[in-house]
């Protein structure tokens, strides 16, 4: 009797997911999932000085002629070696060893342009995401009324490590010690950031961000809560009214005759009130401040 021999047909294995960690220097950096290594980590500047554990890409689109190199002083802190106002405007700050660290890299270390003295750097490739991204820019209509396509947007090395990830199809991006939270990173940065998480998440790309960062979360659901900043609003509100009636109580004790001892006293004594209230509402700004940071 002859018997058959059947052979199953292996599955195809679906291809792994593809994951990387965009991580900069604001103190969740930490947070990183390090020892997953399913996770590209994506470094940026000189934010190995962090002592990260291990990095698989570094970028650093600055031009070099525009880095102010740093060494360190006998105490250990970071000089740039220059008085401040002796630093031109627009450098940016490097350790004195930064493009030696970037040469000697083992890992794909992205520049405006690769350098044949620099083995494993890479040009960024500026030209392919713009023509990637254009379909995203908004469009605008111009004083003719005619509407044309938009101009590119991004502000920021994170921003265009997220364009990059996004153009090379990363299904799942973390980000960490990206809070854009300083006043010029809050103005300039965070929406043009906020905005590309927007187009990552429109394609289904998972991206997870530490609980820490301030981007892409509000402090109420505006309408259907009271807005979290009543409080300060409130403060504000008492110091500019304490300074409209101290300076109306000023100018009404200067017109005071010489012999009006006692409505100077009482006028003397709403103002050192006024004094105490004025302090007590800084400081309550001051405190609610504190709590949001």
């Amino acid at each position: 009797m002859n018997e058959t021999v059947t052979t199953e047909t292996a599955m195809p294995q679906p291809a792994p997911l593809k994951r990387c960690a965009i991580v900069g220097t604001a103190p969740s950096w930490a947070q990183c999932p390090w020892t997953d290594t399913t996770l590209e980590i994506w470094g940026l500047n000189d934010g190995y000085m962090l002592g990260v554990p291990r990095a698989d890409r570094w970028y650093d689109l600055h031009p070099f002629y525009q880095m102010l190199f740093r060494g360190r002083t006998a105490n250990g802190l970071i000089s740039s070696g220059q008085a401040a106002l002796d630093v031109p405007i627009g450098v940016y700050h490097r350790p004195d060893t930064h493009l030696d660290w970037l040469k000697t890299r083992p890992i794909p270390v992205y520049l405006q342009e690769a350098k044949s003295d620099y083995p494993t750097s890479r040009t960024f490739p500026k030209a392919e995401l713009l023509q990637w991204f254009a379909r995203y820019w908004p469009y605008r209509v111009n004083r003719k009324g005619t509407v044309e396509p938009g101009p590119d947007y991004e502000v920021s090395t994170p921003s265009w490590m997220l364009m990059h990830a996004i153009a090379e199809g990363y299904q799942e991006i973390h980000i960490y010690g990206i809070h854009l939270a300083t006043e010029w990173e809050y103005v300039q940065q965070r929406p043009n950031f906020e905005f590309l998480i927007g187009v990552a998440a429109g394609r289904g790309v998972k991206i997870v961000l530490p609980e820490s960062a301030t981007i892409c979360k509000a402090s109420y659901r505006y309408a259907f809560e009271p807005k979290a900043d009543i409080p300060l609003q409130q403060a504000q509100q008492q110091i500019q009214r304490v300074k409209h009636e101290g300076a109306a109580l000023h100018q009404r004790r200067a017109a005071l005759p010489w012999y009006a001892h006692g409505d100077r006293l009482d006028l003397g004594a709403r103002l050192a009130q006024l004094d105490i209230e004025l302090l007590d509402a800084k400081q309550t700004i001051s405190r609610l401040q504190l709590q949001a940071a």
